[in-house]
């Protein structure tokens, strides 16, 4: 009887030993090509995102170079320079890539060929601009060779695409075929596993001790694999399961042991929601190995849901009969979640940049139609007037939609800052309303301001006027024409509430919580104005959150209007100001003596013009030392100075300026394209008593010359 058992035991062994040693090369092989495989689908990924940086680059730097022609704000070249500094980088780690590549290496010397052709054309147009001829950049950019040179980078990117992407899912099926045999040795394994059941089964009343000893021998292996593991009977009934399969169910194994795997290993498509047979059932009917379709979710004994990826496999005896099925699976819930993030990633960066060139593009009918009016023999006083406001405004429109895409940048890294000043809260909303006018009477709504007691707020005026601007803009956007809006604000404790409401198309429920993300729109059906880039609440929120704020969206549905909370912490200095106090009381006009300093002559002049139209006397200077002479021979009450000019920059005559006796009662004013909170504090250092943002609103600026006359 031992003898047999012994017997039974060796030949169970030497075909442990075999399947073991055929599985581990099988393994082997297998790894040796799954590796193979990743790193040929990690080389594709790369010169694909590489083009995709590539492309993204270059894009960055001719989106600088067209916002610095049409603004002529030296700010917009930052972008540019920053694209360029990375381009280089981005050739280089293609050409790593593709160097041993005879099929791609031809399109990359195309690609590079064109791509210097684009930064140069670019470099070009951005010099000429500078030198003060903006129409030969005009002529440039009208000759259409840049477009030429975007489109071949666009068609040769396209073809290096095409390629990898066919190598790619080429090597996605290696990789596959290499995890297919991976996991056929680990059916194996199991297999084996199932095959000693079998043999210990058999001899159980033999060697009762050597039959548990090995049973511990392979629960201990079963709880060492980290993939669920279920095995049953020939009729589909669960014999036994590992501790991974016990979390992933949500079944004990001494519950679920002779219960149906249907009942234990329920499934679902993740799409449909439909049943999907059990792996079991297609195993015992077919005999061969079966794996599961993808996006299949298991439905846990408490009802929640795991995606899953699985396989099924027979085990036969000796004879070759089908003793019952192991079930390995895994839960598979991040690769899904990666998945759907990079779909959902793509798709709203395809839609951003769809967007965006729309955005961009918009403005700029208008001012080519004003412009030709402007130039027609035939035009009238009027007409020229009406197509100057037109070019202003929609100049304002890009230049606002630039600026809010760099105050989201900003805030996203962190160097947004706020500056806080005693402010009435009737200016604060002012300030919105005005910038927002233009929508809401061209749409005709009704805006109610509801602000029963003024208040002293220690706020970034600017920065929450510019967010009540965007809460207005949205509902005005948003309502049909007719509509109502109310602003209010209330204190409320130690708060104060600010709140847009209004009658429009509401927010449905699906949307609500995802309103405040960046670039997410509210699309209704029946709704055009679908139009900006879905940055404004995103803006809002991080600006209310620099404030130490919150901001609430509220609607009951489609249809039935929105409301949006800002919530502003009040502080025990916060305190009710009559308007008199807030607003100030106004003064005469005064003609003043003013120097105005720019290297850019026509800017120089252009502002000098405007100036003298409003009654002041102007000397112009287009450098930093004769800029110093004129303040020493003029002495005028405002100097208006470009910081960047060549001899000596505007901070350097300002420093000169203030250490000298006559200084003292000039009103410094900075003109610059730099307008991060960094530069406002080295100009205010420098001795500047304003910092302005080119291209300055003539309104704010001659409000600034009026104030300067206490100084004087």
């Amino acid at each position: 009887m031992r003898a047999t058992s012994k017997l039974l035991l060796q030949i169970a062994l030497v075909i442990s030993a075999a399947v073991l040693l055929a599985a581990g090369l099988t393994s082997h092989r297998a790894i040796g090509l799954l590796a193979e495989a990743r790193d040929q689908t990690s080389r594709s990924r790369d010169v694909l995102r590489a083009l995709d940086h590539t492309a993204t680059t270059l894009l960055d730097a001719e989106t600088g170079q067209r916002g610095f022609l049409l603004t002529g704000k030296e700010a917009y070249l930052q972008p540019y320079r920053e694209a360029l500094e990375t381009l280089s980088p981005r050739l280089s780690e293609l050409r790593a890539l593709i160097k041993d590549d005879p099929v791609l290496a031809p399109d990359l010397a195309s690609l590079e060929s064109n791509i210097q052709k684009k930064t140069e054309e670019l470099a070009q147009t951005i010099r000429l601009y500078q030198s003060g001829d903006h129409e030969g950049a005009l002529r440039i950019v009208m000759t259409d060779a840049g477009k030429r040179s975007m489109d071949e980078i666009r068609n040769v990117s396209a073809r290096m695409e095409a390629v990898e992407r066919i190598r790619y899912s080429a090597n996605v099926q290696r990789e596959n075929r290499a995890q297919r045999l991976t996991l056929i040795s680990s059916w194996a394994t199991a297999g084996l596993a199932i095959a000693l059941l079998g043999l210990l089964a058999f001899i159980v009343d033999r060697d009762a001790a050597r039959i548990r000893a090995s049973e511990m021998q392979l629960a201990t292996t079963l709880r060492s694999i980290g993939d669920a593991v279920v095995a049953t009977d020939q009729l589909g009934r669960v014999v036994l399961m590992n501790p991974v399969a016990e979390r992933l169910t949500g079944w004990r194994l001494a519950e679920a042991r002779g219960e149906s795997l249907d009942r234990v290993f329920h499934i679902i498509n993740e799409h449909t929601r439909a049943l999907v047979e059990s792996p079991v059932s297609k195993v015992l009917r077919a005999g061969i190995v079966v794996g599961l379709a993808n996006h299949t979710l298991l439905l846990r004994r408490d009802g929640t849901e795991i995606p899953i990826a699985d396989s099924g496999a027979p085990i036969f005896s000796d004879s070759g009969k089908i003793l019952g099925v192991v079930l390995v699976f895994r839960d598979a819930s991040a690769e899904r979640d990666l998945e759907r993030s990079m779909r959902d990633a793509d798709r709203r960066k395809d839609e951003f940049l769809a967007t965006l060139s729309h955005e961009l593009r918009n403005p700029l009918a208008p001012i080519r139609q004003a412009v030709g009016v402007i130039r027609a023999p035939a035009a009238k006083d009027s007409q020229i007037q009406w197509s100057v406001t037109v070019i202003e405004r929609q100049v304002q429109n890009m230049a606002r939609l630039l600026d809010d895409l760099l105050d989201v940048s900003r805030i996203t890294r962190g160097t947004l800052e706020i500056r806080k000043v005693p402010v009435s809260l009737r200016a604060i909303l002012d300030a919105a309303v005005e910038l927002t006018r233009p929508v809401i009477e061209a749409k005709q709504h009704t805006l109610t301001i509801d602000c029963p007691a003024d208040l002293l707020l220690n706020v970034d005026s600017l920065r929450i006027s510019q967010v009540l601007g965007n809460l207005l803009t949205n509902s005005a956007k948003y309502t049909n024409t007719g509509g109502h809006i109310l602003l209010s604000a209330h204190p409320q404790g130690s708060s104060l509430l600010l709140t847009v409401k209004d009658n429009g198309i509401g927010i449905s429920a699906e949307m609500l919580p995802r309103i405040f993300d960046m670039f997410v729109q509210v699309r209704q059906a029946g709704h055009l104005s679908n139009d900006g880039l879905g940055i404004g609440l995103a803006l809002a929120r991080g600006l209310v959150a620099l404030h130490g704020g919150s901001v609430e969206a509220r609607s009951a549905g489609v249809g039935t209007g929105s409301e949006v909370i800002v919530r502003l912490p009040l502080t025990p200095q916060e305190t009710a100001v009559s308007p008199a106090d807030a607003e100030g009381q106004p003064h005469a006009p005064f003609n003043a003596r003013i120097v105005v300093a720019d290297d850019n002559v026509d800017a120089a002049e252009s502002l000098a013009l405007l100036l003298r139209l409003h009654g002041h006397e102007v000397h112009v200077a287009n450098d930093g030392a004769a800029a110093l002479t004129l303040l020493k021979e003029v002495r005028p009450q405002v100097a208006l100075l470009d910081v960047g000019m060549p001899k000596l920059t505007g901070h350097e005559v300002a420093i000169q300026a203030r250490a000298a006796v006559w200084g003292s009662e000039i009103t410094l004013i900075a003109l610059t394209g730099w307008g991060q909170e960094s530069d406002r504090s080295s100009a205010l250092a420098a001795g500047f008593d304003s910092h302005f943002v080119k291209p300055v609103d003539s309104e704010d600026l001659l409000r600034a010359i009026q104030s300067s006359r206490t100084r004087a």
